[in-house]
């Protein structure tokens, strides 16, 4: 009976704060960022490359977050240039990715040793140089303590940033770099730490699950669980290139409080197998209320790599909104892009048949 009195005050004093005592951060995360090299033949022009196409159409949505996170799948390896199955992007990437709002990159993955150690440090140096905050990889031990668990502070917000990766396709780091795995005693360490920060909310991003597959993993629903009965609040996952559903999860007094996206899918590549030539941006509204912190909402909107021909005369990318291209094409407003369309439909049905209490929005 006490347990219930209890419950019942903390309920009327939580609904009867006043207004200014609720706090609230939004943060956006987009999936896999890489180049091929294609990408690389069709943008280079002389001896830098022009990506000012690349995220104008959802530029305004990306600043309009008050932190704006991107899973950065390529090194900054220097030249020569490539792509795939061994990247290293230009620093124009990196830039225009900066340019269309996002501040945060996630470096734990498994291209992240495509130019071995040397692309490592060159990566986490050119970054710096660029003022880009990042996390995932590092100089050594002295860097990683003193930088990780990653503190962001916002509007008064404390946010802890975590990221790992199950493999580096098999490559190893050299001594002194370090390269962030999942290791269950590592991260149950790591999350000890972050909390000593007395953060708001825990955020782990995850590089895992199997590649092409649109549910996530018996191993990526097991390592989740384990996530949040550790204390982490988010979990975000990268890598299998194809969207995976999305929970979020109510605490035991019904205020949604943890959420698990399996699989952001691409953000932009020039991949063309089936569900790869998209991604989902989810977007985070963290409050609180006195001494709760809870999630307000989480919402999904599609993001879809677009294929035109630029003023070269050569096949180039856009990330577009892909709901509402998907409704403008289909309205005769544009060229009808059939790919653009089915991308859509087969990823809100999938969405709208799995995922749990986060739902699709629709931005120009």
């Amino acid at each position: 009976m006490n347990k219930i009195c209890s419950f019942v005050v903390y309920l009327f004093l939580f609904s009867c704060l006043p207004l200014s005592a609720q706090d609230s951060l939004t943060i956006l995360f987009a999936g896999d960022a890489m180049m091929h090299q294609t990408q690389l033949d069709n943008t280079r022009k002389g001896d830098s490359f022009d990506l000012s196409g690349y995220f104008s159409n959802i530029e305004k949505e990306v600043k309009a977050a008050d932190i704006a996170v991107v899973n950065f799948e390529v090194p900054l390896g220097g030249r020569p240039y490539s792509g795939y199955p061994a990247f290293s992007a230009p620093e124009d990437f990196a830039l225009a990715l900066q340019k269309a709002g996002f501040d945060f990159f996630l470096l734990a993955n498994n291209h992240c040793l495509d130019r071995r150690t040397r692309g490592l440090v060159r990566t986490i140096r050119m970054l710096d140089s660029l003022e880009i905050r990042h996390t995932g990889t590092f100089l050594d031990r002295g860097h990683r303590h003193c930088t990780y668990p990653m503190l962001l502070r916002k509007k008064d917000f404390r946010i802890i940033m975590l990221n790992y990766t199950y493999d580096t396709n098999g490559l190893t780091v050299d001594t002194p770099r370090i390269v962030n795995y999942i290791d269950k005693q590592v991260m149950e360490a790591d999350i000890v730490e972050a909390k000593l920060f007395n953060p708001d909310f825990i955020i782990a991003n995850m590089h895992w699950g199997l590649e092409y597959e649109q549910m996530p993993s018996r191993e990526q629903r097991r390592l989740a669980d384990w996530l949040l009965g550790q204390g982490v609040d988010l979990v975000i996952g990268c890598h299998p290139h194809v969207v995976q559903p999305m929970e979020l999860r109510k605490g035991e007094d019904g205020v949604p409080d943890r959420l698990v996206v399996y699989s952001l899918g691409n953000f932009i590549s020039n991949m063309s197998r089936e569900h790869t030539d998209g991604g989902a941006m989810v977007k985070v509204v963290l409050c609180r209320k006195g001494l709760r912190r809870y999630i307000a909402s989480a919402q999904y909107s599609l993001v879809y790599s677009s294929r035109y021909v630029n003023k070269r005369g050569k096949e180039d990318i856009r990330v577009v909104p892909a709901a509402s291209w998907s409704e403008k094409n289909q309205n005769g407003s544009f060229s009808v892009d059939s790919a653009l369309i089915k991308y859509v439909k087969n990823t809100r049905l999938l969405l709208n048949g799995n995922n749990k209490a986060v739902d699709e929005y629709v931005f120009d």
